[in-house]
């Protein structure tokens, strides 16, 4: 199954835009702190009106996949149950670009971890994790400001690490696999919930194609839009991402999301690989998501069509699942790479 996932970009890279190459990396990572301090998860962006999966019927799906259809209605406690399973709670934990601590907090609360550090280089992400840990009495959670990119992290010491869709964010995919590997206690585990498509979201015609084609299946009844600036208004094309108007808005957006399972495999042995799609919904859906809700009988059948439409491109191999679920466990030093 991963080499299904790999061949679409094996041997490819996606254009990088000319303004990366013009800032210094204290500049994009200025920037990319900014950009998550002020864009926190339950924003605007992140809302069921405009965020695809925020919407409690993708949500279910999302879910079903990411936990392999094992019954567990949570990737985190399906990957608690079934790898660390009576280990818990474990001794030390480790959340990377763990923003507002959504996650930390559910660790937390499914008793997880004796301890647990979270790092992240947005401040205002963090100072809102920091208080909604205090809220909750999660003492045991370290949140810090730190840039995994640039820190040493402590030698066998975790007995997991986690990336909520915080890997796509690193450049250096091989020095930072590298480093947690190492941080690793020998039966450690890494979890990864991640995009894993397109550079910048740079989608190829084919993943192109297959967007817009299904968006022209939509009903005009279901395709009004919830973004600032054309609310109301009837949607008539895809709003496709532009790569070079992604890294305007955040450097570090799928900075190299195509290259993390090849490294990840590098440095880990995958003991468990979930397809979870997303390859047309994520962008399908993006600001009409607010007319997909469950009570509307006619949203909820375009909305399996829309399923059944990625489903089949994915069983089919004619596209890839962009997002998936990872555990995984480290390579030996000498093996690694």
């Amino acid at each position: 199954m991963l080499k299904n996932i790999l061949h679409r970009f094996s041997g490819q890279t996606a254009p990088i835009p000319a303004s990366q190459d013009e800032e210094t990396e204290e500049q994009r990572k200025a920037r990319t702190a900014e950009h998550w301090s002020q864009n926190q998860a339950g924003s605007d962006p992140f809302s069921a009106d405009v965020y695809w999966r925020a919407v409690p019927a993708i949500q279910r799906r999302h879910q079903q996949k990411a936990t392999a259809g094992s019954g567990h209605d949570y990737w985190v406690s399906y990957c608690l149950a079934t790898f660390l399973g009576d280990r818990l709670p474990v001794a030390r934990m480790l959340s990377v670009g763990c923003g507002t601590g959504d996650l930390e907090r559910d660790l937390f609360n499914l008793k997880a971890f004796e301890h647990c550090d979270a790092l992240d280089i947005a401040p205002g992400a963090l100072e809102t994790a920091r208080a909604q840990a205090a809220a909750l009495g999660a003492g045991s959670i370290d949140y810090q400001l730190l840039d995994v990119e640039h820190v040493t992290l402590p030698s066998a010491h975790y007995d997991a690490v986690w990336f909520n869709g915080s890997m796509h964010h690193i450049r250096e995919l091989e020095s930072v696999c590298a480093n947690v590997r190492q941080a690793l206690k020998a039966d450690g585990w890494l979890f990864l919930n991640e995009y894993v498509g397109a550079n910048h979201f740079a989608f190829d015609q084919t993943q192109c194609a297959a967007i817009s084609h299904a968006f022209a299946l939509i009903p005009p009844t279901l395709r009004y839009s919830f973004v600032q600036g054309s609310y109301g208004q009837v949607q008539h094309q895809v709003p496709l991402p532009d790569p070079l108007e992604v890294v305007k808005v955040d450097p570090s957006e799928a900075v190299r999301s195509q290259d993390i399972l090849q490294v990840v495999q590098e440095y880990f042995d995958i003991r468990a690989f979930n397809a979870c799609g997303g390859t047309l919904l994520q962008f399908l859906l993006h600001g009409i998501a607010g007319n997909f809700k469950d009570d509307d009988p006619q949203a909820m059948r375009v909305l399996q069509m829309l399923f059944d439409i990625e489903d089949g491109l994915i069983e089919s191999g004619t596209l890839d699942s962009d997002f998936v679920i990872i555990a995984a466990t480290p390579k030996p030093s000498e093996t690694a790479r």
